[in-house]
């Protein structure tokens, strides 16, 4: 695994050069994120769901909204849709485990330092945050987030490894159809669950610390090696000629 995560670092020079535009966008993104949800915190008491749509948003699909040209999906061929450098680490004399770990570390530095700095500029610069959690419970309502951004946020991972077009028109109804039934389900969480997404992780961050802390941790652990075996094999499975 050390060995995998030095050629993966050795493999991503390149890349990293490339992203430093997509660096700053993500700073500046995240930076009005932070300040938008400063003066809106409390707007989720109204049941307003805009919060909940782009707390789930930034953990999952913000690190690939501001991927350079170049790492953006593109089509391979006639059948396939991939990410140029899921193509090019295939041409190396490489093991495949070296690609979808790179792929993730890619995803990872696109991420959780972004998340990271808006949860915590979040609870510096906003009093309504402070005066509604403890210092103790901010930590645990940030680690279920940044835990999620692993077990939710690295499914998005699958459309870097590639896809066939012969299954495009189904996955793109498909997608669609489970996007729909996610945005129904949030715009009607406070109606149906007395509170929104973001306030309920505020409310077990506030009961049980410890206990959500650890199972965030555990959920983000199991979802690491899930999505990486996924990606292995979904890898395997295409055949990229």
């Amino acid at each position: 695994m050390k060995d995998d995560l030095k050629v993966t670092m050795q493999l991503m020079k390149q890349e990293l050069k490339l992203s430093w535009g997509s660096f700053i966008g993500l700073f500046l993104y995240y930076s009005l994120f932070t300040v938008l949800f400063t003066t809106g915190f409390h707007a989720q008491e109204t049941r307003f769901v805009g919060l909940d749509l782009f707390f789930l948003m930034l953990f999952i699909f913000g690190p690939a909204w501001f991927k350079p040209k170049g790492l953006q999906l593109q089509k391979i061929n006639g059948k396939i849709f991939a990410s140029p450098s899921t193509i090019m680490g295939l041409h190396l004399p490489i093991k495949k485990q070296v690609i979808v770990l790179k792929s993730i570390v890619q995803y990872v530095i696109h991420s959780f330092p972004f998340q990271l700095y808006m949860l915590i500029m979040l609870y510096l610069i906003s009093p309504d945050v402070r005066n509604t959690m403890e210092l103790d419970t901010y930590i645990s309502f940030a680690i279920i987030w940044l835990s999620f951004g692993i077990y939710i946020g690295f499914s998005v991972l699958t459309i870097d490894v590639g896809s066939s077009s012969n299954n495009n028109n189904l996955t793109i109804v498909l997608s669609s159809l489970l996007f729909v039934a996610i945005l129904l389900l949030i715009l009607s969480f406070p109606y149906f669950f007395t509170y929104g997404v973001v306030e309920w992780t505020i409310i077990i961050a506030k009961k049980w610390p410890y206990i959500s802390t650890l199972l965030s941790i555990s959920a983000a652990t199991v979802g690491f090696f899930y999505w990486k075996k996924k990606l292995m094999k979904q890898l395997k499975q295409i055949d990229y000629l």
